[in-house]
């Protein structure tokens, strides 16, 4: 199924440095389930399986594809992005697609989805195949998507990205970041931590992680980070009265750039855990990059933390 998709970017869709990547999985997110309303022939809120369940499209695997000279940022206010769009399933039970820019096709989001239910609340979520939903219009994979078996892998790594050879550890091992859920905002209208706000809450523990460092980064390198590259696996959620701990791995290099002379590309791989039950809900790895001019706090930042590399 192919379609197209129109986003005018405004102030709900922004954050510190133009485009917010956890505004624009919303956005993407919302297609996605009109997508399947339309295709579907049924209101996303009616689909159920054949025992009655109230079923949801959850999203399983997130990934961006942009560069390091065109990240999330590249994109401001004002300015409507044109996706091209399609759609697949598989045995009725997965779902998978981009959005790709129509203007230029090499930047692209793909996402997964699988049908699930609250067998117990948000803790044990089951994944079930719609009994009312047309899938006629929706073209059917001959297999599975590779993204299950990316996230898969994932969980046994701790990570989607090996490093690059140029890439220094910013500290040794992980650190741990703990995360308290806004009850008010985090969950959306299924009970769930909604899966965009995840990349919030790993924005929230890098910069909780690059604070406590022996050179403290400068403010104006974590304002302006923005993202190129991430994907993201979920394997579960939580209820709003649990906690989560992140656990962080950061490394770094230099990278030329025709408009700022060099960018930090920061390197982030993420766990997340339940705090009530260790139980691991989410694995992403990701790099952003952050203007480096020569001479600036971010060029001195950097020359510390590598020895003047």
């Amino acid at each position: 199924m192919k379609s197209q998709f129109h986003l005018e970017l405004g102030m709900p869709h922004l954050g510190r440095n133009n485009l917010s990547e956890s505004s624009l999985f919303k956005a993407i997110g919302n297609d996605r389930w009109k997508q399947i309303e339309i295709a579907g022939k049924v209101p996303t809120s009616l689909i159920q399986d054949d025992a009655g369940s109230r079923l949801y499209a959850t999203f399983f695997f997130l990934e961006v594809h942009f560069a390091p000279d065109h990240p999330l940022a590249a994109h401001g206010e004002n300015e409507t992005l044109h996706f091209d769009t399609d759609l697949w399933h598989c045995r009725q039970v997965h779902l998978d697609g981009k959005h790709v820019l129509t203007d230029t096709p090499q930047y692209w989001i793909r996402s997964s989805n699988v049908f699930i239910y609250q067998e117990r609340g948000p803790s044990k979520l089951s994944i079930s195949i719609p009994a009312n939903m047309d899938f006629s219009e929706i073209p059917e994979l001959d297999e599975q998507p590779d993204s299950l078996a990316m996230c898969r892998a994932a969980r046994a790594e701790g990570r989607f990205f090996a490093p690059e050879p140029d890439d220094v550890d910013v500290y040794e091992g992980e650190r741990v970041f703990h995360y308290t859920f806004d009850q008010d905002r985090d969950m959306n209208g299924a009970g769930l931590i909604y899966f965009a706000n995840f990349i919030s809450i790993l924005d929230a523990s890098e910069r909780g992680v690059l604070a406590d460092l022996p050179h403290q980064i400068p403010q104006s390198a974590l304002d302006a980070r923005s993202t190129w590259r991430r994907r993201v696996g979920y394997y579960g959620n939580a209820p709003a009265t649990d906690s989560l701990k992140v656990f962080v791995k950061t490394r770094m290099r230099a990278l030329p750039d025709a408009q700022h002379g060099r960018l930090l590309d920061l390197a982030f791989d993420y766990r997340i855990r339940r705090v009530s039950d260790e139980k691991e809900i989410v694995v992403s790895s990701c790099r952003k990059v952050s203007p480096m001019k020569d001479g600036s706090p971010e060029a001195a930042w950097f020359s510390a933390m590598t020895g003047g590399a």
